[in-house]
């Protein structure tokens, strides 16, 4: 998938180092999930498709990842992920 970035749950993940995380400890989540990402990613309009992997450094966690559309540059999309996943969860009250 050349034309597509991969998203995986570490990137937001408040416990992983800062090497694996992509946002900052103010964006991260506890325990983030594929599902909220995917939802995130589909209000942005990124066409997000689920895919069953696991992370090369979590091998043993089956998180799965998503794979999205190419529309900006990696790190800003990333950012506005995580500002969604954040907002979801106020909502919710986690």
């Amino acid at each position: 998938m050349r034309d597509k970035y991969i998203i995986w749950p570490i990137y937001f993940d408040a416990y992983a180092p800062r090497g694996k995380r992509k946002v900052s400890k103010e964006l991260a989540v506890k325990n983030p999930n594929i599902d909220e990402i995917f939802k995130a990613a589909k209000k942005l309009g990124l066409n997000p498709v689920k895919e069953d992997k696991a992370h090369p450094s979590r091998w043993w966690r089956k998180e799965g990842c998503i794979a999205i559309d190419m529309k900006g540059k990696k790190n800003e999309i990333i950012k506005k992920i995580a500002e969604i996943v954040k907002e979801n969860r106020k909502e919710k009250g986690e």
